[in-house]
């Protein structure tokens, strides 16, 4: 046969059911010998009660004041009256009953038989064996209980006890064959013998299915884990109610832990290849216009002769080209490693005042500003420093974003103004300017990557700004939110958790 024919004997549920059989026969049988042993000491404590009161019966069959001169022929009419009277039933052992007691008396002086019952005279076997119990002369000052006899066919269980404690000369012996007994605990073995391997079959079919029971739901999370693939992964795994709260459900729980690891470590790689694709298609569509527009002014420059200060116009327009293509790949390289998490998102303990931001931000754009004659100003609502706990360099970057969006945006000797206040113990921000306005039914979509209005295609910028906004305000766990009016201008609002 195959090894694979007997794979299932490699199962948990076998060897579980193999090591419960197993540990249930050791016990069963421990208790089983333990059992005979305990019936064997039954057996012989209740032989030896009965020869004792036997002993004691023929003490009181043979009573005389002076009973070293009791003539032998009445200690044996005395022996025989004893044979011959009815047993008191209420003295007879609980379990065991005997056909033939073999009794005898001696004088262990002279070592001269006294008296012997007529089963003894029938079995001088067993009167040789009783010679050898007591050596003549000896004394005997309590009963004594021994075997004699060969095989467990002629075993004999004896006492040999002196008559009275006046006599001890006189020895009364009395004995029952033993066999009796041991067929008693042969036959006890026999029936165990026959019981305990029914009992541990039954008890391994019963193990089986209880094993089986036990292990049902594990297999059915088995059969969930496999069906579980990279779209999957979310899905937790349930335990059945009864065993939310044991070790099925502990398993439950570390697999649901374990799948949700690796379900973030999949959309952590698949948001890694999706940025990389993204930023490789966006790079080549905002870098098509750029490179164009300089390769047709460099190529009309070298196709003939020109003037000096034509040759400055070219390189002029080409530099402003490069600023703005590199302005597109810092943005596109920004939201890039944003999508693939390799910007950490814990935020660090230093602190940012977002007035000093802003106020510097106002005066590094205010040239912009002052080229479309437009008013710029900056104030608070209150003396308080507008804490907050994040990265400076991009709470600037993000500043820059919105104040330039404001000026490119507003109309020519319009305003832009600064607003920084507290809301619900929340440093807030607000930036507005006089300018066309956002469409209701284009607010949805500022925050994403290059969308720009059809009118505004025209302008500079990539589209890239507003959606950097996000990421960081995102990042330093803000709200943004924007509100807009056509031919009024637009608000951006930016809100802070407080340091």
């Amino acid at each position: 046969m195959s090894q694979s024919q007997f794979r299932w004997t490699r199962s948990l549920r076998f060897r579980l059911t193999v090591l419960y059989t197993c540990a249930l026969a050791t016990v069963v049988i421990a208790v089983a010998g333990i059992g005979c042993l305990a019936m064997q000491h039954a057996l012989l404590a209740e032989t030896d009660a009965f020869l004792t009161i036997e002993a004691q019966r023929i003490g009181s069959a043979i009573d005389s004041e002076d009973g070293a001169h009791i003539a032998p022929s009445e200690i044996q009419e005395a022996l025989d009256a004893y044979q011959n009277a009815p047993r008191n039933s209420a003295t007879a052992p609980g379990i065991l009953s005997y056909d033939v007691v073999y009794t005898r008396l001696l004088d262990t002086h002279t070592g001269r038989v006294l008296a012997v019952s007529p089963s003894l005279g029938e079995r001088p076997d067993f009167a040789a064996a009783l010679d050898h119990l007591v050596p003549v002369g000896a004394s005997l000052h309590n009963a004594v209980y021994t075997f004699a006899g060969g095989s467990d066919e002629t075993s004999l269980r004896t006492i040999s006890a002196p008559l009275n404690p006046a006599h001890q000369s006189i020895l009364v012996q009395v004995a029952v064959p033993w066999d009796h007994t041991s067929d008693v605990l042969e036959r006890l073995a026999t029936v165990l013998g026959i019981i305990v391997p029914i009992v541990l079959l039954m008890s391994g079919i019963i193990g089986w299915f209880l094993v089986g029971s036990t292990l049902r739901p594990i297999n059915r999370i088995v059969t969930e884990v496999d069906n579980l693939d990279a779209h999957t992964l979310a899905d937790s795994l349930l335990p059945p109610p009864a065993e939310s709260d044991s070790e099925v459900g502990n398993l439950v729980v570390t697999l649901n832990r374990m799948t949700s690891r690796l379900y973030n470590a999949f959309e952590a790689q698949r948001r890694f290849a999706e940025a990389q694709m993204r930023f490789a298609a966006d790079a080549s569509h905002e870098l098509r216009t750029p490179l164009t527009i300089l390769r047709g002014e460099i190529e009309l420059s070298l196709s003939r002769q020109r003037t000096i200060e034509s040759y400055q116009t070219t390189l002029t327009s080409a530099v402003e080209e490069i600023d703005r293509m590199s302005r597109i790949v810092e943005g596109l390289s920004f939201l890039a490693r944003t999508d693939a998490g390799h910007i950490s998102t814990d935020l660090p303990n230093s602190e940012v005042d977002l007035w000093r931001v802003f106020n510097d931000t106002v005066e590094e754009l205010s040239g912009r500003a002052a080229a479309k004659s437009m008013d710029i100003a900056i104030s608070a609502d209150g003396a308080e420093p507008y804490l907050i706990k994040g990265k400076k360099a991009q709470i600037y970057q993000l500043a820059r974003n919105l104040v330039d969006n404001a000026i490119k945006y507003g109309d020519v000797g319009g305003s832009v103004m600064i607003t920084l206040k507290t809301e619900d113990l929340r440093p807030t921000v607000a930036v507005t300017d006089t300018g066309v306005g956002i469409a209701a039914e284009d607010l949805a979509n500022i925050f994403d990557r290059f969308w720009r209005a059809d009118w505004a295609r025209s302008m500079e910028g990539s589209g890239l700004g507003l959606a950097i906004c996000m990421q960081i305000v995102d990042f330093h766990q803000g709200k943004i939110s924007v509100s807009s009016e056509l031919g009024v201008g637009t608000t951006f609002t930016v809100s802070f958790p407080p340091a």
